[in-house]
């Protein structure tokens, strides 16, 4: 079965090169532009992915964030994980317990690191029972 990835960053390049990693390791990607285009790719609830890529700053300061809350409420077994130049300056937003649920890396990211934890995330996670 492939495994499905969104991937959201506002910059072309990063999406691009992202993609093409993924792609040519398996993955089935779909980049969105902005939080909101990906957030409205999971409202009728059909192939939805099994891991997102987030970027922290996108249409605003705390977008990736906010989509965070937003999937993680909604979809509780969605994997998550933030690439974005802030790096653990996030931590402190997932004090709550939710850390262990969502992975951050900073950019630039190493293409090994990247599909080393995606894999992590995905063979070591409930993705495969997405709740609607």
């Amino acid at each position: 079965m492939t495994r499905r990835i969104a991937h959201v960053d506002d910059d072309s390049d990063i999406r691009d090169a992202v993609a093409r990693i993924l792609i040519k390791n398996g993955y089935e990607v779909t980049g969105y532009l902005t939080m909101q285009d990906f957030i409205d790719s999971l409202e009728d609830g059909a192939n939805l992915p099994d891991l997102a890529i987030l970027d922290v700053m996108v249409e605003s300061m705390d977008a990736g964030l906010t989509t965070y809350s937003h999937i993680h409420n909604r979809f509780p077994n969605m994997q998550a994980i933030f690439l974005t130049s802030l790096g653990d300056m996030i931590k402190p937003y997932f004090e709550d317990g939710g850390y262990d649920w969502v992975c951050i890396l900073e950019k630039p990211v190493e293409p090994t690191s990247l599909l080393a934890t995606i894999r992590d995330r995905l063979e070591n996670s409930g993705s495969a029972e997405k709740l609607a």
